[in-house]
């Protein structure tokens, strides 16, 4: 008589299957569901969000092509796309934005740092904008106004140029200078060749041909010099 073998031993454990068996149950029930939510979309394409009307700028540039004692002939664009204006500045505020040297900043002063903002906080210098501080400077708006709501960045004829810093300089030793900020104490550092422009106020006869200006623009959509005018002296940017 022979003895017959025992069966070996299962490699498994006897609780695997049901387990299986109920994972495999679970992703089914889930790919039904997922197929019934995919079938109940419509395939009408959604409603497009509001019309937002594109970012507009509140003031305009021209080059000086004419000035005569407050009347002044503004061209800007060039052949077929350019326009020429009549302007008359009467008791208009107009303040020149000149050519200085760190030897002309003499805190306390608005000092606007002008450029091409972008994503990542880096970008060139393109013009440090000075003025004499106001007593009642504040940062409430996106920068300090140099005089008339003009940050100095107006009369660029790049329009994507913005003051991408605005601080109140508080002092100043020739090339570190301590800052307020709209965050809180902050250094600006000005080297000897960085193109610095300081603004005074002026007349009407300081407004020559060759000038680059900017005006803010009224109620109606045309330049208004009633609400000053920012001259670029030489009008090299």
């Amino acid at each position: 008589m022979t003895e017959s073998a025992l069966p070996k031993p299962s490699r498994f454990p006897p609780w695997l299957l049901p387990v299986g068996l109920f994972v495999v149950l679970m992703v089914m029930l889930l790919a039904i569901v997922l197929l019934a939510r995919q079938a109940g979309k419509s395939d009408v394409p959604p409603e497009p969000g509001a019309f937002v009307l594109p970012t507009t700028l509140d003031y305009t540039a021209y080059d000086v092509e004419r000035s005569d004692n407050g009347a002044l002939k503004l061209t800007t664009g060039a052949g077929q796309q350019s326009v020429t204006i009549d302007v008359q500045l009467g008791a208009a505020h107009v303040w020149l934005l000149e050519p200085a040297t760190v030897a002309d900043v003499k805190p306390p002063m608005v000092v606007n740092v002008i450029s091409i903002p972008n994503e990542v906080r880096n970008y060139t210098i393109k013009l440090l904008a000075l003025a004499p501080a106001p007593a009642n400077a504040t940062f409430d708006g996106p920068f300090v106004p140099l005089a008339d709501g003009f940050a100095g960045y107006e009369t660029s004829r790049d329009t994507t140029e913005r003051a991408v810093v605005s601080v109140i300089l508080e002092s100043f030793d020739g090339r570190n200078g301590v800052t307020q900020t709209s965050t809180g104490p902050g250094t600006l550092y000005i080297d000897a060749d960085a193109p610095l422009r300081a603004i005074r106020q002026g007349t009407a006869a300081d407004v020559h041909s060759g000038d680059r200006v900017a005006l803010h623009l009224g109620a109606d959509g045309k330049p208004d010099p009633s609400q000053g005018i920012l001259v670029l002296t030489g009008g090299t940017r």
